[in-house]
């Protein structure tokens, strides 16, 4: 899991975007039934992506 969770989380980053593109409750930070999901997945992904980071700078 842990080798694929750069490419998952710009995956992430990319539906969250395109969602928010044309969204106007998300844009404005009300999200909405579709981006709630797509935002905390994101959020997760980028938690998971900066605690590997630092992981791996603290072993260095």
């Amino acid at each position: 899991m842990a080798d694929d969770l750069h490419p998952r989380y710009q995956r992430a980053h990319d539906a969250w975007r395109t969602h928010g593109e044309t969204c106007e409750p998300c844009r404005s930070e009300q999200h909405c039934p579709v981006g709630i999901p797509l935002y905390q997945q994101l959020a997760d992904l980028q938690d998971a992506y900066l605690r590997r980071l630092r992981t791996r700078k603290e072993t260095r």
